[in-house]
């Protein structure tokens, strides 16, 4: 007897459909297992419980029939434990009986038979209930590989968000760190400004920012030659970050530049905190290639809203590099601060910083006019 499967790839073919049967020896099991050898199936016989368990969980086993008495099979619960040492997913089993009263019946199915094929059916009969019992095997298997197939592609899905999220964090560092001293690039520290501001304006708090730069700096890299530049940078960077807060932000925002932005940090604090930089670095010997270098920076402040003139977060860029220019007209290695500057000085600084503004706003809006050209 044949029976049709949709799903080929997951189906057994009706002639490798192997059948676990206890028979204990009995005449009339040995002549169901030659009838349903003929009709088709692969009889695989045990003699005992303890053998059919050892089959069960060493062969391939589509379907098993027991025949035993009532309480012995109940007692043993051998349907459950035969599912259980077998390595199929769902395997069906079948009851083999004497004529039963419908409460025998009922005990047999309670404990985890699937179906109770009585001695006075037909092979015809047993044979098609077998083939019911393999289509919902069939089933089962399917939506264990459908299940399997899942939980895999599920794996694959997780495995590749990890990576993306990993590529997200290379290109989001790649994107918003300086290549050379691994701080924040320019782009990165404005957006991080901006957003720092409107936090300070809005709740009252203080927002100091350090714009240093390396003095003479043209002169490490003639003299001691460019890579050791780029090492002294790479200290200078490695120094402020060790030194902030973790809610401080440092960026390299030009050649020697860096930027040190210092969220509810007052003139006081900013001030404190710029003249222990300048003393580490003044006190810092870098040495590249067996040879001392020794550097200093000029550091300028300004904050908010102490200094009254700031009223927008590129106003804390501007004048907290004025100051650093200011340190540098000074002599170097020093930190000025922007309310040091003379008011008539910071007043100019200011009104300069709006004409600046302006102008940048009449370029973006002024379009060149385009003068048409007349066909011949």
């Amino acid at each position: 007897m044949g029976f049709n499967i949709t799903d080929s790839d997951s189906a057994i073919s009706p002639e490798s459909r192997r059948i676990l049967i206890i028979h204990r020896g009995l005449p009339c099991q040995a002549r169901r297992c030659a009838l349903l050898s003929f009709a088709g199936h692969q009889m695989v016989q045990a003699r005992n419980e303890v053998e059919a368990l050892s089959i069960a969980k060493s062969q391939r086993v589509d379907l098993a029939m027991l025949y035993l008495p009532v309480d012995e099979t109940i007692d043993m619960d051998l349907p459950n434990v035969l599912r259980d040492v077998s390595f199929a997913e769902y395997l069906p089993v079948v009851i083999l009986a004497e004529n039963l009263a419908e409460q025998h019946r009922c005990r047999f199915l309670d404990s985890g038979a699937d179906d109770v094929i009585s001695n006075d059916l037909s092979i015809e009969e047993i044979d098609a209930r077998i083939g019911a019992l393999l289509r919902v095997k069939d089933l089962n298997d399917q939506l264990a590989s459908s299940r399997a197939a899942l939980q895999d592609a599920l794996e694959r899905e997780r495995e590749l968000l990890v990576k993306l999220r990993s590529d997200n964090e290379r290109l989001h560092a790649l994107a918003t760190t300086d290549p050379l001293t691994r701080v924040q690039n320019v782009r990165s520290f404005r957006d991080i400004l901006n957003h720092e501001f409107k936090v300070a304006k809005r709740y009252g708090k203080p927002l100091s920012m350090l714009m240093l730069d390396v003095d003479h700096f043209k002169v490490v890299n003639d003299t001691h030659g460019h890579p050791s530049g780029d090492y002294v940078l790479k200290e200078l960077a490695v120094i402020l970050t060790q030194s902030v807060r973790e809610s401080d932000v440092v960026a390299r925002t030009g050649g020697e530049e860096f930027g040190v932005l210092l969220p509810r940090a007052d003139r006081e604090k900013a001030m404190s905190f710029a003249e222990r930089i300048r003393e580490e670095v003044y006190g810092r010997q870098f040495l590249v290639y067996d040879q001392d270098i020794h550097v200093t920076i000029s550091i300028g402040v300004a904050t908010f809203p102490e200094d009254a003139e700031i009223t927008d977060p590129e106003l804390v860029v501007y004048f907290s590099d004025q100051a650093l220019l200011a340190a540098k007209d000074q002599g170097r290695d020093r930190v000025v601060a922007f309310h040091e500057l003379s008011r008539s000085v910071r007043r100019r600084l200011r009104r300069q910083y709006l004409n600046m503004q302006r102008v940048q706003v009449e370029e973006k809006i002024c379009v060149p006019e385009i003068q048409g050209v007349e066909a011949d």
